[in-house]
């Protein structure tokens, strides 16, 4: 049996990128695909949906932590200020992001099952909502559109959630 120490992560242009097999056991993806395939000499993994920019993220993120975890964030959150949310590191990391960047690595966050990396996307998302109007939410993400009061009470109604957790 060749246990394979290093994960070759194809993107969706094509690109190879490696990972160590102790970083991306962070992923629950990864470490089943680990699982399933730990006999196989070297192990391929496409990530078809993600592209080359949200997976070099994604590694950097799994990198850092190869081998813990980081500590859990509390919620609903204390502040919007994300160094007092998390670690210097992780604060530095999310906050560091374009907005589109951040979605797409929330994406790619939940479908490789990285739950920390999610937690840490979805409260920087939820720190840019704390404390603001809907009208300044809207702007900060670009919302153009506008809604009848009974889309906007939907909308509320369906994402409760959400301020439970502000």
């Amino acid at each position: 049996m060749n246990t394979i120490n290093t994960l070759q992560l194809i993107t969706k242009e094509g690109t190879k990128l490696n990972l160590s097999k102790k970083a991306a056991e962070l992923s629950i993806l990864l470490k089943s695909t680990i699982q399933d395939f730990d006999d196989e000499h070297e192990l391929k993994v496409p990530l078809n949906d993600i592209d080359e920019k949200t997976a070099n993220k994604v590694i950097e993120y799994l990198d850092h932590w190869s081998g813990s975890l980081p500590a859990e964030i509390e919620k609903p959150l204390k502040s919007n200020d994300m160094k007092e949310v998390t670690d210097e590191w992780s604060a530095n990391f999310v906050d560091s992001l374009e907005m589109e960047d951040l979605v797409d690595l929330t994406v790619a966050a939940n479908f490789m099952e990285i739950q920390h990396l999610l937690d840490l996307t979805c409260a920087k998302i939820a720190s840019m909502c704390k404390d603001k109007t809907e009208e300044e939410i809207f702007k900060t993400f670009g919302v153009t559109e506008t809604f009848t009061e009974e889309e906007k009470a939907k909308i509320r109604e369906e994402n409760k959630w959400i301020e439970d957790n502000l």
